[in-house]
């Protein structure tokens, strides 16, 4: 495979989280929607946060490297119709946070746990719904379909890695609320709008693989 090297390198980028796949972290920084940096006691602690975990999936088709994007289903109670990782809450039945990541991956989109190879964790993201969210990343490892749950998934579409890569692609907008300054990323990418959470975990991604 050609992006074996560029794989090694993400998977070696992501050491730092990858060992505990639990709920179990230790103190370091984590983001949330409007790019506020925590870097204090876990906002999550608190029983009112709803927990999910998401993969950012890597595909290679023809030697390139897509990432996987799914938009939601107009039907969803939360965030509907807006674009996102594969992924969900976490059920009182998963084992651990990445038991349920495959499981939800295999729910919206048909690629089975067998298929993933997981390469690292992401720093933890927080919602301004208060959600809490796991990303992981991962790799298909071999040419297999997608199987869309309509009832999840309206849409599943590919972006290249490099362009994610590119720090011109990222925009950064700025809004004042309350007396406090803040902003959020966006990527426009042909006629989607990846915005919110989605984006800056795909900053998250950019700043560890640069790094």
């Amino acid at each position: 495979m050609k992006n074996i090297s560029i794989l090694k390198k993400i998977q070696f980028s992501l050491k730092e989280f990858n060992q505990d796949k639990q709920l179990n972290f230790p103190p370091v920084k984590f983001t949330s929607d409007f790019d506020f940096v925590y870097s204090e006691k876990f906002k999550y602690e608190r029983s009112s946060y709803r927990k999910a975990t998401v993969f950012f999936l890597l595909r290679e088709i023809e030697e390139t490297l897509y990432v996987v994007f799914t938009r939601r289903s107009k039907n969803l109670s939360s965030h509907p119709g807006q674009i996102s990782f594969p992924g969900g809450r976490i059920d009182k039945d998963d084992p651990t946070i990445m038991d349920a990541g495959f499981r939800e991956v295999e729910e919206e989109i048909g690629i089975k746990k067998e298929n993933i190879e997981t390469l690292g964790l992401l720093p933890p993201h927080e919602t301004v719904s208060q959600f809490i969210i796991y990303p992981f990343v991962g790799f298909i490892k071999k040419p297999t379909s997608f199987f869309i749950n309509k009832n999840e998934v309206e849409e599943l579409f590919l972006v290249p890695l490099v362009f994610l890569l590119k720090n011109e692609n990222m925009q950064y907008h700025e809004f004042s609320r309350n007396k406090l300054r803040g902003g959020y990323f966006a990527v426009p990418y042909g006629p989607y709008y990846i915005w919110g959470a989605t984006a800056r975990i795909i900053k998250s991604f950019v700043e560890k693989y640069q790094s």
